[in-house]
């Protein structure tokens, strides 16, 4: 319970609260109680030397009578004679007055002062005169009759603290509770995370800190969500392609194996076999080389070429396939460009490209490529005639495994990984790479390249 942050929250507003209280008393009576001692004692210095000025001019018949009407008024006062007498008028404590050495410091005609290091409310503070009537001297020791009330005022202050904690306290339960309570409902919530469950979402309607944290959380259950379709999708895609052509080499090599076919028979299935353990390569080739692209630690390494001859060399490997669908390829618009990057990897942007553009552009259609320098940018435009996509596929065109269904032929299946692979590439490089394409119209990519990653 106490490792809750709810009773934490608690037990440290208590703690700060007795604490600030307890110091704010000390500290505000330190300040004030010279002030006040001062204060005390020259008010009962002008009412002691007052009290004797006014008997020097009413000569009474008796000073006891006197000093008790005098008592009366406003002050508690204490009487000492010389013969050890003494005589207490008023409410305040008679053992509070004076010591017996204080009494003879003023029979002998000294005075007193306040002089308590420790006042305690004044309980002990009093002032001392010299009074002498009709030749006998005495002690005139005053206290003020406020002394009796302080004690109250006292127990007053000590309530009015009390209270403001105990309020204060149950007040700030109730704020504890409304922080700690969004705080629980996602740490719930966390745990449906940890067991898999990314479809809910915590409602937090807050604009604060815990109001951002829901957010947050939310979206990052949502990524969550989105990562864990994306891996059953990834398994279940590798699956369904590493399946296919594993299944096509067993049926034919159990084929050669248990039957006797024509040598034109069986150069055909294994050309067959041949053929898909070619896919099944690739297929673990891009693997491979996607993971490679998506780890952190995969390096880029810059060098400085010609781009403009890059491009030209990854047709010219290529033009046997260009050639026997008589593709008209275009690369006039292709200028002399310079660049810092990985040769390698945008080698393989290329070839994945001219790859792609080759295997879905009929027969006597057309490649074409420009390339351009725009101040610190590069542009490359590759575009072609081909069969196309519908709008509505192309935002997942660059998703692994993601293939358009028209361009679901055997004699046109591939991975699905070429343009993610195209994608990451160029991300690395900090580049972009956009799409645009109609069904039947053909494709055209736009890679925008800085000039140089530094």
């Amino acid at each position: 319970m106490v490792n809750t942050i709810y009773s934490k929250m608690v037990l440290t507003f208590l703690a700060v609260m007795f604490i600030s209280i307890t110091t704010s008393f000390f500290i505000t009576y330190n300040m004030y109680e010279k002030r006040v001692v001062a204060e005390v004692e020259e008010e009962l210095m002008v009412a002691g030397k007052g009290i004797i000025e006014l008997s020097r001019v009413m000569e009474p018949e008796s000073v006891e009578n006197y000093i008790e009407k005098v008592s009366s008024i406003r002050y508690n006062i204490a009487l000492y004679s010389e013969d050890g007498r003494a005589k207490f008028y008023g409410e305040a404590n008679h053992e509070n007055y004076a010591t017996p050495d204080e009494v003879r410091e003023v029979l002998a005609g000294g005075v007193h002062h306040i002089t308590n290091k420790d006042p305690r409310f004044l309980k002990h503070a009093s002032v001392g005169l010299p009074f002498e009537v009709k030749g006998k001297k005495y002690a005139l020791f005053l206290k003020p009759v406020l002394i009796g009330k302080l004690g109250f005022v006292k127990k007053v202050l000590k309530t009015v603290l009390f209270n403001v904690l105990i309020i204060g306290s149950v007040l700030y339960l109730f704020v504890a509770l409304y922080f700690a309570r969004p705080i629980k409902k996602l740490t719930a919530f966390t745990s449906k995370v940890a067991n898999g469950n990314f479809h809910e979402q915590v409602t937090v309607k807050r604009k604060d800190e815990i109001g951002e944290l829901a957010v947050s959380f939310n979206r990052m259950n949502k990524e969550l969500h989105s990562v864990e379709k994306m891996r059953r999708e990834f398994i279940s895609n590798v699956s369904h392609d590493l399946q296919s052509p594993l299944m096509s080499i067993k049926g034919f090599a159990r084929a050669l194996k248990d039957h006797s076919f024509p040598k034109e028979q069986q150069d055909q299935y294994l050309t067959i076999i041949e053929s898909e353990s070619e896919r099944l390569g690739k297929l673990s080739a891009n693997l491979l080389k996607l993971s490679a692209l998506e780890s952190k630690e995969h390096p880029v390494k810059q060098e400085r070429y010609l781009l403009d001859q890059q491009i030209r060399q990854v047709f010219l490997s290529h033009q046997p396939q260009w050639l026997e669908k008589e593709i008209v390829i275009d690369l006039e618009a292709v200028e002399p460009v310079g660049l810092s990057a990985d040769k390698d990897q945008l080698e393989q942007v290329w070839h994945n490209l001219l790859t792609n553009s080759i295997k879905y552009t009929d027969h006597g259609g057309e490649i074409k490529v420009s390339l351009k320098e725009e101040e610190d940018q590069i542009i490359v435009v590759f575009s072609d005639t081909g069969i196309g996509m519908p709008d509505e596929d192309v935002p997942y065109i660059f998703d692994r495994f993601f293939m358009v269904d028209r361009a679901r032929e055997s004699s046109k299946q591939g991975s699905g990984l070429g343009l993610s692979i195209v994608k990451k590439i160029i991300d690395v490089h900090h580049g972009t790479v956009d799409i645009t394409s109609k069904a039947n119209q053909g494709t055209t990519f736009t890679i925008t390249l800085p000039k140089s990653m530094d």
